[in-house]
């Protein structure tokens, strides 16, 4: 039988972006295919419709670009105010998204997403600051044009001939809650454009229509746009079917892209993306670093980190692997992994170069049988590298130049021996030097040491000397055996190196964090944690580091005299511990700060926030170094985790101790002083039976013996009963009760002490019989009474409703009175609480005792203030039925 029922993981999903379980605020984007198809006077429109039904509606930042009819809607909304940046000598107005996240509204008006925010704002672009609006709550309408999508960034360059800088992540697209497609005809557009509602600006629209809006690039913008709707449209089909419970197809395809560090690699990072959306599947991003990675400009390895960083903003999953053959390294990944298809740059190389090595792509095709090979070609000139190509294939020339001084001495080594030993013993000094040479500077140095080494060894030792000729024929064999074995030798000698240098750079990695983690478990004290964390962070990347540790929403600083504190850069460390996200120097958040922040996150806690600062202010942080950085800061979360873990495991167990020896002091004291108290109390009611044979004096004094001795007795009692319930040695005498006879029971012990207020009682029909310790209840109920009471002026009024709940019984006792400290609502059960008034009369204890009866029953009591005044105390006790039921 097959399981039609809804997918949990799904399910889930779907439940997180539901506004009514989640406090994220709600995401709009009116889209188009160009500017000029009214997507903010949509916007706009929409949004005075909300604002007629009652909505708070502001606006954030809307561009008019001078349109009369754009600019009419927004008259008379209300405005976050702009904020002023003073960006070298130029005053630049920009979206205030502190005073948007003070003012909170239901909703916010932020045109143009693509927006590139002035230096100096907290996030770069605008997408980021709506994102952290909507993270608070805050609904969003927002305006977005096709060609600012990340993913179809190249496709709109090569289609316009016009290269888009501002873009958005295809994800903000994607998660938005609702998309509405902005169109109109290419002619109309046209049209508007001439009519001048398009850019007010003069010549702008004559501009405009000679370059980017030309008829041929409107039409292919708009099959973008509708194309990109088209897959939003079945995607919301797929969210839809899970819900129903009908199985989505499922493709079985996962896409592997291989990244570099040219341009080329964006646009091939760009396809897989729009592949992966299409074929609804995961995709990963592999760099592979070899050995000729370090010869490599730092230009060219932060392309390599800049082109990460965009396919994980794109939603790929990245991967990183050490190397020494490319080829086998991505098509082992990818076999491993049950990858089905790779997708790789083409770049066409000269005739030399395709001779020496083929492309990266040719040599995929060849050997990645299995695997799909999706290759991407290069359709435009390249721009010039400041990567020296001789340099990246083939190494420094000074490399040669040792491997010929290494021939050299070898060759003066072996002279002393000519004559003396075979000729052919002394190819082995010759095939030590290729091995050193290999070792120590790669390939292709010990293949040019292989080719010499063979003439060297002619040229010094055959017969005749000196020259390049040689008498014996079983040479030929000599050199082919000489050469061949030492192009191997070479060959692995240089790959087992280069394993060798990876595998030592690991190690120290791996010795790094071990050797932190050995000390963090050795120390006490999180001062000393963090001390002995700032030390290895700083000898790993010699820089200086520090530690913001969360005290009550307090930064405490560790060191205390660190230069993050001297550049005040507190406000970074309180975002990221307020977001949990990573901010800083060449970031998405707050990128004009001098240090790298980032939160120190440890089971589903933020402890504080580890800062790096790099050595210069130009310095950037490569993703390997990100990637340590994120290590060292989930070890020192993870510690700080134990650390808290084990205090409160202490403090716990403190405070049982002191409990326990407080309630066996409590118990004893009680017990000691019920008879003395029994016995004064009985002595002066005897005496007070006199009290006509008594002066007047004396019988007062006998009538406050007599009630204080009362009042003590009371306490003494209350004391037993409250150590009784929370040490669980009371046994409950549970019978069958109508909850009419324990609350008129109540009200006969409470009459006396209620004076003029009047107890009104609502007991609806039909109650059913309660199963429970008839003395206990009735005690709850004359506690919360004397309570009420106690709190409640001489002429007010307690009421006690009793009603039906289902098979359950629900109590409340309600008074007038002043009510509940705010935020006291559940301390005032704890023992010895008396809501800060005097104890006369009141030693704290009644609640407590109510507390603990209730539990001993199986319900909960709970306590809340009245709308109109004064405080209920509400509690719900199963029916016999649905206890016996519960037995069954």
């Amino acid at each position: 039988m097959s399981d039609n029922r809804p997918n949990p993981d799904r399910l889930l999903d779907i439940v997180s972006h539901d506004r009514s379980v989640s406090a994220r605020g709600r995401l709009k984007l009116f889209f188009g295919a160009s500017a000029g198809v009214g997507k903010t006077y949509a916007m706009l429109a929409e949004a005075r419709y909300k604002l007629a039904a009652g909505l708070d509606v502001v606006v954030g930042v809307v561009e008019t670009h001078g349109r009369t009819e754009t600019a009419a809607l927004v008259e008379g909304m209300s405005h976050i105010p702009l904020r002023d940046i003073n960006h070298r000598g130029v005053l630049i107005h920009e979206f205030d998204l502190e005073a948007a996240l003070e003012r909170k509204p239901s909703l916010i008006l932020m045109d143009e997403l693509a927006h590139t925010n002035a230096p100096g704002s907290r996030h770069p672009k605008r997408w980021q600051d709506v994102e952290e609006l909507l993270s608070h709550g805050i609904d969003v309408y927002s305006t977005l044009n096709v060609q600012h999508l990340e993913s179809i960034n190249d496709m709109v360059a090569k289609l316009t001939g016009v290269l888009v800088r501002e873009t958005v992540p295809d994800s903000i697209f994607d998660a938005a809650d609702d998309i509405a497609l902005i169109d109109i005809p290419s002619d109309e557009l046209l049209k508007r454009l001439h009519d001048g509602k398009v850019y007010i600006a003069e010549g702008a629209n004559k501009r405009a229509a000679e370059s980017f809006f030309k008829k041929s690039n409107l039409v292919a913008l708009r099959e973008l746009a509708l194309r990109r709707m088209a897959e939003r449209v079945d995607a919301e089909g797929d969210i839809l079917t899970a819900s129903q419970g009908r199985k989505e197809a499922q493709l079985g395809q996962k896409i592997l892209v291989c990244v570099g560090h040219d341009a080329l690699s964006a646009r091939v990072i760009r396809h897989a993306k729009r592949m992966a959306a299409r074929a609804k599947t995961s995709w990963y991003a592999m760099y592979i670093e070899t050995g000729r990675h370090e010869r490599l400009s730092d230009k060219a390895k932060l392309t390599v980190d800049r082109n990460l960083r965009l396919a994980e903003k794109m939603g790929a999953r990245i991967v990183r692997i050490a190397g020494g053959n490319a080829v086998e390294e991505i098509l082992n990944y990818a076999h491993q992994h049950g990858f089905t298809r790779i997708v790789v740059g083409h770049k066409s190389k000269s005739g030399a170069m395709r001779w020496l090595r083929g492309s990266l792509s040719a040599q995929l095709i060849e050997q990645g049988a299995g695997v799909e090979i999706t290759t991407v070609a290069e359709d435009f000139v390249p721009e010039a590298s400041d990567t020296n190509l001789w340099k990246y294939y083939f190494g420094k020339p000074s490399n040669y130049l040792s491997a010929l001084g290494i021939l050299a001495v070898a060759t003066m080594i072996g002279l002393p021996f000519r004559g003396q030993v075979d000729p052919d013993n002394l190819t082995m000094i010759y095939l030590t030097a290729v091995v050193l040479i290999a070792a120590r500077y790669g390939t292709t140095p010990s293949i040019l040491a292989s080719f010499v080494s063979v003439v060297a060894f002619n040229f010094f030792y055959t017969e005749p000397i000196y020259t390049f000729s040689f008498i014996d024929p079983g040479y030929y064999y000599t050199f082919s055996v000489m050469l061949i074995t030492s192009l191997i030798v070479g060959s692995l000698a240089s790959k087992l190196s280069l394993q060798a240098r990876q595998s030592r750079k690991r190690a120290a990695e791996i010795s790094t964090f071990y050797a932190l983690t050995r000390e963090l478990s050795s120390v006490r004290g999180i001062e000393n944690m963090m001390e002995v964390a700032i030390k290895h962070i700083r000898d790993a990347f010699e820089m200086e580091a520090v530690i913001f540790l969360d005290d009550k929403n307090e930064l405490v600083v560790v060191p205390a005299h660190s230069p993050a504190r001297e550049l005040k850069e507190e406000s970074v460390a309180h975002w990221v511990l307020k977001n949990a996200q990573i901010a800083g120097h060449n970031t998405d958040t707050l990128p004009s700060a001098r240090g790298v922040y980032m939160p120190l996150i440890a089971e589903s806690e933020t402890f504080g926030v580890l800062g790096l600062m790099p050595t210069h202010k130009g310095y950037v942080l490569t993703n390997r170094e990100i990637s340590q950085l994120e290590t060292f800061a989930s070890l020192i979360a993870s510690a700080l985790g134990r650390a808290r873990r084990a205090d409160e495991a202490e403090n716990a167990k403190v405070e049982s101790e002191s409990e326990k020896l407080r309630n066996v002091l409590l118990s004893s004291v009680s017990h000691d002083l019920r008879t003395p108290l029994a016995s004064i109390t009985g002595a002066a009611s005897s005496a007070l039976m006199l009290k006509e044979k008594l002066p007047k004096e004396v019988t007062e004094l006998l009538a406050s013996i007599h009630s204080q001795a009362a009042r003590l007795a009371k306490l003494v009692t209350n004391l037993l009963a409250a150590t009784s319930l929370e040490s669980g040695t009371v046994r409950l005498n549970k019978q069958p009760y109508f909850i009419q006879e324990v609350i008129g029971s109540a009200l006969v012990r409470v009459a006396e002490s209620k004076g003029n207020r009047s107890i009104q009682t609502a007991i609806a029909e039909g109650l059913p019989l309660i199963e429970m310790d008839g003395l206990l209840m009735e005690q709850l109920l004359v506690n919360l009474l004397d309570n009420a009471i106690r709190y409640t002026a001489d002429t007010g009024v307690i009421t006690i409703t009793a009603e039906k709940d289902a098979d359950a019984l629900r109590l409340c006792v309600s008074d007038n009175g002043q009510g509940l400290p705010v935020g006291d609502e559940e301390k005032i059960f704890e023992k010895f609480y008396t809501q800060g008034h005097s104890t006369e009369g009141n030693a704290g204890l009644g609640l407590a005792i109510c507390r603990g009866i209730m539990t001993a029953h199986g319900g909960m009591l709970m306590a809340k203030n009245n709308k109109t005044g004064g405080a209920s105390f509400t509690f719900t006790l199963p029916g016999l039925n649905a206890t016996l039921s519960s037995h069954e």
